[in-house]
């Protein structure tokens, strides 16, 4: 399905991911403002469709759909990433939002009352715009000391697609989330020979579920009640569950689960297979990376070893600053002032940065309605006098939203 749209909008929308889609859908569906929504990749939720194989959600499906549409139930309690770029795709048709794809915005700037995009397919003049590019555009490696003198290979986990190129290689993984966990027991199961997990601050580990319910499922049910108040049960509960992991080199996190969640912006680690494969010896906890030689890891404490693949699951970033980072609109993490969702001002609105603590999809659904509701009364307080004339898109510079 090829959509319609106009190069001079009423709202756009930069980012066709879970974010963007959503708050498209509430424009059109709650206002009837028909916002077009741009993004450089050849198809919608591109981050999405470059996961690693045998991603998992690491929220239940029944909490993580978008607003208007839900996930299939035959995708199961966990979705795998075929489910959720199946689920995105009939969104799009579904929720009938209009596309420009493989079109890049190089540039935002203010312009007589107005918004101006500059874009690979030309200049788009908007009195709105929404920025929802979100958190994974920018994979981040440290700069460790010595990293450009590895002789061997350095990869970072966006760029890990499965563990077979690594069988019987000595591999360390950085990081201590969910994506390094699942590649580390993805690289046991495959055949690495040696497995190493550097961890620098001790992660929150919990069990994907607690009998038959959802870890993520008390995460929602504690959420209005103050961590002091929720974090000592779940410790206990955590150690009757996986026992002391300090003799594995798991140390004790400095802050409660909640707490860390609020202050930190980091989510528990679901580590269920990866507990297991500690114990049996196949993966090894090992200190934070200090630097790296032309063959061998400095480790915490003066240690090191001779990994010969470095994978780096350590995080992205926003990557907005050459976008909007000379309007002043940035916090010092390079994300957009006012939280996970908000009215940056003048008609310059953001929604999925941060990371929220009941999970990134949920809070996408939960947020998406409200701001959709801040654009259209922001248009309403302007005046149909500010906004531009419409008129058709040039052929050829539509995406296909299938």
């Amino acid at each position: 399905m090829t959509t319609g749209t106009q190069n001079s909008p009423d709202a756009v929308v930069i980012g066709a991911g879970p974010a963007g889609l959503a708050v498209a859908r509430e424009l059109d569906h709650q206002h009837g403002i028909k916002p077009l929504v741009l993004d450089r990749a050849a198809a919608p939720a591109i981050s999405w469709r470059t996961r690693y194989d045998n991603f998992r959600l690491n929220t239940t499906g029944f909490l993580s759909h978008l607003p208007g549409q839900r996930i299939p139930l035959n995708a199961g309690r966990w979705p795998t990433k075929e489910d959720m770029v199946r689920y995105f795709d009939h969104y799009v048709q579904r929720q009938n939002i209009a596309l420009m794809l493989r079109c890049e915005v190089h540039r935002v700037d203010r312009a007589g009352g107005v918004w101006q995009l500059d874009t690979s397919s030309g200049e788009i003049r908007t009195p709105a715009i929404v920025l929802a590019t979100g958190n994974y555009s920018a994979p981040t490696i440290p700069p460790w000391p010595g990293l450009s003198r590895f002789n061997g290979q350095v990869v970072h986990s966006g760029d890990f697609t499965n563990a077979w190129p690594y069988r019987g290689r000595d591999v360390l993984v950085v990081g201590a989330g969910n994506s390094a966990a699942d590649i580390a027991v993805q690289l046991v199961n495959d055949g690495a020979r040696r497995i190493w997990l550097a961890v620098r601050t001790p992660p929150h580990l919990v069990r994907r579920s607690i009998g038959p319910f959802p870890s993520d499922i008390f995460l929602e049910l504690f959420a209005r009640v103050p961590a002091r108040m929720v974090d000592p049960p779940i410790a206990c509960i955590n150690r009757l569950m996986f026992g002391d992991l300090s003799a594995y080199g798991f140390g004790r996190p400095p802050l409660g689960l909640k707490a860390t969640v609020e202050k930190r912006g980091r989510i528990p680690t679901l580590a269920d297979e990866l507990i297991d494969a500690v114990r049996a010896g196949r993966v090894e906890v090992v200190g934070a990376v200090k630097a790296v030689e032309s063959d061998r890891v400095i480790l915490a404490g003066g240690t090191s070893i001779a990994p010969q693949v470095i994978i780096a699951a350590t995080g992205f970033g926003t990557d907005l600053g050459g976008l909007v980072g000379h309007l002043g609109v940035l916090d010092e993490h390079g994300n957009p002032h006012g939280g996970f969702a908000s009215h940056v001002g003048d008609g310059m609105f953001a929604i999925g940065y941060g990371i929220p603590p009941n999970g990134p999809l949920r809070a996408i659904r939960l947020n998406a309605t409200p701001l959709a509701a801040e654009v259209a009364v922001y248009l309403n307080r302007i005046g149909p006098s500010v906004r531009a004339p419409l008129g058709c898109a040039p052929a050829g510079l539509l995406g296909d939203a299938r």
